[in-house]
């Protein structure tokens, strides 16, 4: 990646503050420069044209920098882009910061920023950017090649039940020569039939495009993810150490799901979601992979019964 090639779009409501910066990043070689003055003008931006980085002051009117974070992460999760987002700040607070990374922020600089400061950060901004995007074009690739090998799901691009049952079966016979541990979880939409009822088929393929989107961004590369019925959805862990093994990385898509809205044809909508979790090792695998999945669902039953936002165990 060189500077030159690097596209940035700078959020401000500061005009001398925007200046600045223009022209400290055009000193340090970077070229592909947009500035705005406001949060909505940026997002109109981004809509026509994706960037590389986006530079935002935390602090301004109309919407700040976190809503801009969150309202920028519900568009790459539509176009399937990661955009590198860089906030200016004068919090320097530990609760503060950690806010802001719980957002999506990549990055803050403090202000003032330092010119060669500012341009390094950009530019590791840039970098991640640019990882994230190559891995997210190369996951379409192995999902269009998937596609022409087994049986999948159109509206999400992952396998079905039966494919998902054959991946876990696999797993299992790895544990069973190899030891380790499996975590395997199952998400529930809740009413997902209302969906279709009130927003239209379409809506409610969006919405299973962008959960599926949204629980890869959470797992690792060689984790399954499976939509194995209309409404739910199958992920699975394997982990070389039992001791790994974590609830909260499932707690963790839970919460993200709930509570972060999902843009569709018909504006942003929220859903509720319930999870339940099994986990096994090699000494307590006594069970075939229709046993795990049963028995996920029934924890998954009461779970929804309770009405409780915690995953199952």
């Amino acid at each position: 990646m060189i500077r030159d090639s690097l596209s940035i779009l700078v959020v401000d409501d500061m005009k001398f503050s925007c200046e600045f910066i223009r022209r400290a990043l055009t000193n340090e070689g970077y070229t592909s420069i947009v500035v705005v003055n406001n949060a909505p003008d940026a997002l109109s931006r981004i809509h026509e044209k994706a960037v590389d980085v986006v530079l935002a002051d935390w602090l301004m009117p109309e919407m700040d920098g976190l809503e801009l974070t969150q309202k920028i992460r519900q568009l790459d999760e539509q176009s399937h882009h990661y955009t590198g987002i860089v906030l200016l700040t004068s919090k320097d607070d530990i609760n503060s910061i950690q806010m802001a990374f719980d957002e999506g922020v990549d990055d803050y600089i403090i202000k003032p920023p330092n010119q060669v400061e500012l341009a390094a950060r950009i530019y590791a901004a840039g970098r991640i950017a640019t990882m994230q995007n190559n891995l997210l074009h190369n996951i379409q690739n192995l999902q269009k090649l998937y596609a022409l090998n087994c049986k999948y799901d159109h509206s999400t691009g992952l396998g079905r039940l039966e494919d998902t049952r054959k991946r876990l079966d696999d797993i299992f016979l790895q544990i069973h020569a190899r030891g380790g541990a499996i975590c395997c979880a199952i998400l529930k939409i809740n009413e997902f039939d209302k969906i279709n009822e009130q927003y239209g088929a379409q809506a409610q393929k969006q919405l299973l495009s962008n959960i599926a989107n949204r629980i890869r961004r959470f797992v690792r590369p060689l984790d399954l993810v499976g939509h194995i019925s209309k409404d739910e959805f199958l992920i699975s862990m394997y982990y070389n150490n039992a001791d790994d093994a974590r609830c909260r990385n499932f707690k963790r898509i839970l919460q993200d799901i709930n509570h972060r809205s999902f843009k569709t044809s018909h504006g942003f909508l929220n859903i509720r979601c319930a999870m339940a979790m099994t986990m096994a090792d090699k000494d307590n695998l006594n069970f075939d992979v229709k046993e795990l999945i049963a028995s996920t669902r029934k924890k998954l039953i009461k779970s929804i019964e309770m009405g409780s936002e915690e995953v199952a165990t």
